[in-house]
Order: structure tokens, then C-alpha cells, then sequence
């Protein structure tokens, strides 16, 4: 059996950032095409909403940063997309996912993995865009031929 290409970390999503009467429990999957969050909402810790999976592509993720605060460790993923964002709850513009302190190594090599994948496609995007459309269009790069 091969090894899945992917990095899972258990989660949890506290009251702060849905408005403190629902608790999340999840399961985020990182890999370098993105994050596959997979979640169950109870509200006041007993309704079950059923669980619900997003989506997130590496185009979408912005930036992924591990925090440690005290006891408390998070995988914190900025979005470029509000509709994705909206899906999954989130604070500030961001999905703040509270992982154990156990789970940090592996958090660390989740971001770690992600942001590598980001800047090589960032590279590569570069690489195969035009000369002309990185530096604006013809008629602004015929004006400096002039």
C-alpha cells in the first residue's frame, strides 16, 4: 500500500469564531494542491450539523502560518476567495484551525509544504507569462521602443 500524499491534522474550531454557541471538530488534509477541510459543527455541544468538506486550492491559499500562544497551538490559512472563506468558520479573514501540541511538527510541515508549492507555481506563472504582460500592454511597451 503506498504512502497517501498528503499530511492529515485533526482540528478543533472554538466559539470565538462561530459566534460562540457552535464547536467544530475536523480534519484538515494538506497536500501541495491545497487543503481538503472536512468538519462537524455542534451547536451547544450536543445538535450535530452533519459533516460538510471544503475545498481550498493552492491558488486560493494566500498564506498558511503555524502559531503557538501559550498552550495554544493554531494552523492559521489566509484566503484570496471570501465565497471559500465563508464556507468554513473563520475570524478576521482567516480559518484559525486549534491543533494539539503534538500535532505541531506535523502543522509546521503542512505549511511548510504549501507555501513551497505556492512560490514554485508563483515561479513557474512568471516564467510562462508573455514579456509584454509582465510589464503592462504593447502600447505601453511601444512607447518605450519610441
Amino acid at each position: 500500500m503506498s504512502k497517501p500524499h498528503y499530511i492529515s491534522i485533526s482540528f478543533k474550531i472554538d466559539g470565538s469564531q462561530t459566534g460562540g454557541f457552535k464547536t467544530v471538530d475536523g480534519m484538515a488534509k494538506i497536500s501541495r494542491a491545497g487543503v481538503v477541510i472536512e468538519f462537524e459543527a455542534k451547536i451547544f455541544g450536543i445538535m450535530k450539523t452533519g459533516i460538510k468538506e471544503v475545498r481550498i486550492p493552492l491558488s486560493e491559499i494566500e498564506e498558511v502560518r503555524v502559531v503557538k500562544k501559550f498552550f495554544k497551538h493554531t494552523l492559521e490559512i489566509w484566503l484570496n476567495n471570501f465565497r471559500t472563506l465563508s464556507e468554513i468558520p473563520n475570524k478576521d479573514g482567516r480559518i484559525i484551525l486549534q491543533i494539539s501540541k503534538d500535532d505541531r511538527p506535523r502543522a509546521e510541515q503542512a505549511a511548510h509544504v504549501l507555501q513551497t508549492a505556492k512560490s514554485e507555481t508563483d515561479a513557474l506563472e512568471i516564467l510562462q507569462t508573455p514579456v509584454s504582460r509582465l510589464f503592462g500592454d504593447d502600447e505601453e511597451t511601444n512607447e518605450l521602443k519610441r
